[in-house]
C-alpha cells in the first residue's frame, strides 16, 4: 500500500524536476540570448570607433610632422596604407562577429524549433564561414600569443539541454569557444590601441588648438571656444580610460557560453555583462559627441 501512494509521487516529484530544469535552461538561455545581441552591437559600434581614431590620430601626426618638416606624397602613402590595413583587419572581425550574431540568432531559432533540420542547415554555413574569417584573424600579428587557442578542448554539454540544441552545442561548442577567444585576444589589443589613439589625438590636439593659438602675439578671439576646446581635451583620457575598462568587460562573453553551455548559473555574470555593456555604449556615445 506504501508503495502505491509513493510511487505516483515519486513520479510527479520526477516530472516537476524535469519542467524546471527545462523551464530554467531556456530562461537562461533567453538571456544569453540577449547577451549576445547586446554584445554583438557593442563589439561594433566600438570598431567603429576604432576606425575613427585610427584614422584621426595619423592625420593628427601627418599634420604636426607636416609643420615640422614638409610631407611629400611618400609620406602620405605610408600613412595610408598602415591604417589601409588595419581598417581591412576591422572589417573583417565585423564580419566576424556578424556571423557570430547570426549563430546565436540561429541558436535561438533552433531551441523552439519543432522542426529544426532546416535551422541545422543554415547554422553549418554559417559555422564554416565564420571559421574561414576567424583563421584569417588568428594569423593577425596582433595576437602575439598564438598558443592561447591550443588549450581550448571541448565542453561537456549539461544535461539540461536537450534535443537539437543540445546536439548542435556538443558538435560545435569548441569552435565557438575558438572563435569567441580569437575575438576577446583582438578585442583586448583594439581598445589598448584605441586609449592609445585617444591619447595621440589629444596631445596633438591641445597642441594645435589650444598651446599654439595661445604662444601667439596677437590675442585669441574666441576666449569661450578656446576655453570649452581645452576643457574638452583635459577630460578625454578619463573618458578613454572608461572605454578601455568597458570594453575589456566583453571579454567575459566566452565564459558566459562556456558556463551555459556546462550548466552553471551565469545570470550574475549575464546580468553584469548587460550593466558592462550599457556603459561602453554610453561611453562611445560621449566620444562620439566630442568629434
Amino acid at each position: 500500500m506504501k508503495n502505491k501512494i509513493h510511487f505516483p509521487i515519486i513520479i510527479a516529484v520526477a516530472i516537476a524536476t524535469t519542467c524546471l530544469s527545462a523551464c530554467r535552461s531556456t530562461d537562461e538561455y533567453k538571456k544569453l540570448a540577449q547577451a549576445g545581441t547586446n554584445y554583438s552591437k557593442a563589439l561594433n559600434q566600438l570598431l567603429d570607433l576604432a576606425v575613427v581614431t585610427r584614422i584621426d590620430e595619423s592625420s593628427e601626426e601627418l599634420l604636426l610632422q607636416d609643420r615640422e618638416n614638409n610631407q611629400t606624397s611618400d609620406d602620405y602613402n605610408e600613412f595610408s596604407d598602415s591604417d589601409s590595413n588595419r581598417i581591412d583587419l576591422i572589417n573583417r572581425l565585423k564580419k566576424h562577429n556578424s556571423l557570430l550574431s547570426k549563430y546565436f540568432k540561429l541558436l535561438q531559432d533552433l531551441a523552439g524549433s519543432d522542426a529544426p533540420e532546416r535551422t541545422q542547415t543554415a547554422i553549418g554555413g554559417v559555422v564554416d564561414n565564420l571559421n574561414t574569417i576567424g583563421q584569417t584573424l588568428r594569423e593577425s600579428n596582433l595576437i602575439e600569443n598564438k598558443e592561447v587557442f591550443q588549450g581550448i578542448g571541448k565542453l561537456i554539454v549539461s544535461s539540461k539541454i536537450r534535443g537539437a540544441l543540445k546536439e548542435e552545442l556538443q558538435k560545435r561548442n569548441q569552435t565557438i569557444m575558438v572563435e569567441l577567444k580569437t575575438q576577446q585576444e583582438l578585442l583586448n589589443v583594439l581598445s589598448t590601441q584605441i586609449k592609445g589613439d585617444l591619447k595621440g589625438i589629444q596631445d596633438r590636439q591641445e597642441l594645435r588648438l589650444v598651446i599654439n593659438p595661445l604662444l601667439q602675439p596677437t590675442p585669441i578671439a574666441d576666449e569661450d571656444t578656446w576655453i570649452a576646446t581645452r576643457r574638452e581635451l583635459l577630460t578625454q583620457e578619463l573618458t578613454a580610460a572608461e572605454l578601455e575598462n568597458a570594453s575589456q568587460a566583453l571579454g567575459d562573453f566566452q565564459n558566459i557560453f562556456q558556463d551555459f553551455v556546462e550548466g552553471r548559473s551565469s545570470s550574475g555574470r549575464i546580468n553584469a555583462l548587460l550593466t558592462d555593456i550599457e556603459n561602453l555604449l554610453s561611453v562611445i556615445e560621449t566620444l562620439k559627441t566630442k568629434e
